[in-house]
């Protein structure tokens, strides 16, 4: 792939990280944004280590298939990125996240496009059979994405995690390749 690998949308696009990145990424390194009150609360943030992890992809290149990518509005504004890991020792425990720090941006579907963007990639090129994601109760925004793009609720830790001093219920959405249907 050249460096102008790019999947469109007709909202939102996913690229590969450039180097002007950097700065979007620093920007975002504040705990005060809206979208880290509404991020994974059982794992930290370290945006430096991510600013680090980006740099040195850039440096040295990345093997595909990727395994993530940068979401840029249909603007041309870089509002955030998507992932792909393993949550489990199990290889088959595929799992995806999408962050979107620019909540300007919110509420326009380019969330959703994006992660269906990143589904169809993924299923198009690694040896998968599930995807899956995990949220908690209070990010209902993420439940509805899940639920919009064909993901089923596959458990519910009842009291799971905690936010901002209170219990929420952490929430595991699931998706398999055969119920995948690309909705854009």
């Amino acid at each position: 792939m050249s460096d102008a690998f790019i999947i469109k949308g007709p909202n939102a696009a996913l690229r590969k990280t450039k180097r002007s990145d950097i700065a979007q990424y620093r920007k975002w390194n504040n705990p005060k944004l809206k979208a880290w009150s509404m991020d994974a609360p059982w794992s930290e943030y370290d945006l430096i280590a991510l600013i680090n992890w980006r740099k040195k992809w850039l440096d040295e290149g990345a093997k595909l298939p990727y395994k993530f990518l940068e979401i840029e509005a249909s603007d041309g504004q870089h509002v955030g990125w998507v992932v792909v890991y393993h949550d489990y020792a199990d290889p088959h425990m595929t799992e995806v996240g999408i962050d979107i720090p620019e909540d300007a941006y919110w509420g326009q579907g380019i969330g959703a496009e994006a992660l269906a963007l990143w589904i169809q990639y993924l299923f198009e090129t690694m040896p998968i059979q599930r995807i899956g994601f995990s949220t908690w109760s209070g990010n209902i925004a993420m439940v509805k994405i899940g639920q919009k793009l064909g993901f089923l609720e596959e458990g519910r830790i009842r009291r799971g995690c905690m936010v901002q001093n209170q219990y929420h219920d952490r929430i595991n959405m699931g998706l398999l390749k055969e119920d995948w249907c690309f909705p854009f």
